[in-house]
């Protein structure tokens, strides 16, 4: 098991510590774990209103949340939070009974467990890297650093013709619907319906903590595909809403507005959606998935069909979007 640094991610911890010489600080660590290899792409500093003492150290945890969100969210492969580091006073270089909470804390969060580094001043930078196993076994593992050591599609930025496509598509969304024909909202998510039935969710949902932006932007970020999809593919037309905690799809109707809530459970760090009064475990392109989706066999197995956005040479496609074109009348809907 090894750690593997990006130039960018190696140099802000530096930074970091240079600029907080006088005291102790930590950052967090935003990467990808494959084959027993920790590739730390970004480190994140703990934000202005962190604790910073000469023996003690908190970090700004709103503040770090909205950054990671941010930052990951330029790369073309999603980074995920997988450590964290923070500097120890003199050449003390083991973690204290507070470090033992907030390392097993963050163990938890992957069944890889987490890294967590010490930085020491002695008079030398220095790191010394562990990983975290469950419950709160450490191993010390060795780091590199260097871009060319990472492979390239963990460096790789999103490109702004992505983002320009993003803004063009939530643009069109947030317009006010002209009254025109279009694939029924309702129809198409009842054809799904049978497709995402095992997704239910029966426990009790508590409501996340962190602020309503915040939570919309994790929310936008992981459903975003899927409104392209429907949009673009399938021309569905639709509204997209962020109140409060929530964003919305809406569709307007004769009948009334047809609603598709999705929401973010913190304690499960998932999104999901409610239909029909019931709530479903969500993932980043779902329906698109669901509408690709084959046949199933007697057995109750799934086929994949080929990935036709109007379902041609697949079965599948063509028998769902069939059956949303004969329940379609322009303009009309089912209201939830």
């Amino acid at each position: 098991m090894k750690v593997v640094f990006s130039n960018r991610a190696y140099a802000g911890v530096m930074a970091e510590t240079a600029e907080k010489i006088k005291t102790e600080t930590g950052g967090l660590f935003l990467g990808a774990v494959e084959h027993d290899t920790w590739y730390i792409i970004e480190a994140i500093d703990p934000g202005p209103k962190s604790v910073f003492e000469v023996a003690y150290f908190e970090y700004d945890q709103q503040y770090t949340q909205h950054l990671i969100n941010k930052v990951a969210n330029l790369y073309q492969e999603k980074l995920a939070l997988i450590g964290l580091w923070h500097r120890h006073p003199g050449s003390f270089d083991s973690f204290s009974t507070t470090d033992n909470g907030t390392n097993s804390k963050y163990a938890r969060m992957r069944p890889e467990g987490a890294i967590s580094a010490l930085v020491n001043i002695d008079p030398k930078f220095r790191i010394t890297m562990y990983h975290v196993g469950q419950p709160c076994q450490y191993a010390k593992i060795s780091y590199q650093v260097g871009d060319d050591l990472i492979p390239a599609k963990y460096m790789q930025l999103k490109s702004p013709e992505h983002f320009e496509r993003i803004m063009r598509n939530i643009s069109q969304l947030q317009r006010p619907a002209e009254f025109q024909p279009s694939i029924s909202l309702s129809s198409f998510m009842d054809t799904l319906k049978p497709l995402f039935e095992d997704r239910l969710l029966d426990q009790k949902i508590a409501l996340p903590t962190e602020n309503d932006e915040v939570v919309r932007e994790k929310i936008i970020n992981v459903i975003l595909s899927d409104i392209v999809f429907m949009t673009e593919q399938l021309h569905i037309q639709m509204s997209v809403v962020q109140q409060g905690a929530v964003v919305a799809l809406l569709q307007d109707t004769v009948s009334g507005v047809l609603k598709v809530c999705f929401a973010y459970s913190e304690a499960n760090d998932m999104v999901f959606f409610q239909y029909r009064g019931n709530n479903y475990a969500y993932e980043d392109g779902l329906i698109e998935k669901l509408y690709h989706q084959g046949d199933r066999q007697p057995t109750g197995e799934r086929q994949p069909a080929p990935a036709s956005p109007w379902g041609q040479g697949g079965h599948s496609g063509r028998t769902l979007l069939g059956s949303v074109l004969r329940s379609f009348k322009p303009g009309r809907g089912e209201e939830k």
